[in-house]
């Protein structure tokens, strides 16, 4: 699996071009080459400038995309031009050597409802490609700045089994302060959606659910994850990176180990799911 994961990349990558919100005032010289490819397949070449989010206030704001325009140059010295994220299915963005180094792709999304139902999320996200294999991982860090302060606040992780046009969420991240109580089940059943077709990855999960309901394994996965940012604290300080460095680094850490977790569950249905 490790060959497969794009995971170290996407991280330093995603930090100065995906992560980056929209000002208007980046240095023409810094934008790399994208590939854009539209709702109806066509492709257009372009410098990747940056995306704008979504306006909007509680509760309408969930129903919205996480990206609302793209926005790119023709050339390095032309006006910003813009796409509407509904015309947009996938972006790529190019080293000097024309190698593909990043690209996001729009999801169609899934999630579990509070009557544990798949129920199809009004929203699409634009997340890269962590993992590619018959279940495979996108994701990506949130991260919110105040002023000059920027703090990770977590990572979200959706899969999709290659098969199927939608991914799932394994966390409504809309709303996790309400339904906190029963991430681990939703991620259970979230798995056992994606993974449906195969009875043997049924049944890996049914164990995995009985597992989760033992108070002391949910401790030992809580207290794994504690001890990830806990030592980027501590790596962000031995190796002064300042604030929102180390914010940053918590990040990487974060996102490796959620990708490491549900890593874990993809291999089992890799290893017993022939199709």
């Amino acid at each position: 699996m490790k060959q497969k994961l794009l995971i170290l990349g996407m991280c330093i990558f995603s930090a100065s071009v995906f992560s980056q919100q929209y000002y208007g005032k980046q240095q023409s010289k810094d934008l790399p080459k994208a590939e854009f490819t539209m709702a109806d397949g066509s492709k257009v070449d372009a410098f990747f400038v940056g995306y704008t989010y979504p306006n909007g206030t509680y509760p309408g704001f969930f129903d919205k995309d996480d990206i609302y325009n793209f926005v790119y140059k023709k050339t390095k010295t032309s006006a910003d031009e813009k796409f509407g994220a509904d015309e947009i299915k996938l972006v790529k963005i190019f080293d000097d050597h024309d190698d593909v180094v990043n690209a996001i792709e729009r999801l169609d999304m899934k999630y579990i409802d509070k009557n544990g139902q798949i129920s199809d999320k009004k929203k699409r996200s634009f997340q890269p490609l962590l993992y590619d294999g018959k279940l495979q991982i996108f994701g990506s860090n949130l991260t919110v700045c105040t002023g000059a302060a920027c703090n990770y606040v977590y990572s979200k992780i959706y899969i999709r089994n290659a098969k199927d046009s939608f991914a799932v969420m394994p966390v409504d991240y809309d709303k996790m302060g309400l339904f906190a109580g029963s991430l681990y089940d939703k991620m259970v059943e979230a798995f056992k959606y994606a993974g449906r077709s195969c009875p043997e990855f049924q049944k890996y999960m049914d164990n995995f659910q009985s597992k989760l309901d033992d108070k002391d394994f949910k401790k030992q996965i809580n207290e794994r994850f504690k001890g990830v940012r806990k030592k980027a604290y501590e790596d962000g300080k031995s190796a002064k990176l300042g604030y929102n460095g180390t914010q940053q680094l918590i990040g990487q850490y974060m996102l490796q180990a959620y990708l490491d977790f549900y890593g874990g569950i993809v291999r089992e249905y890799e290893k017993n799911c022939p199709n």
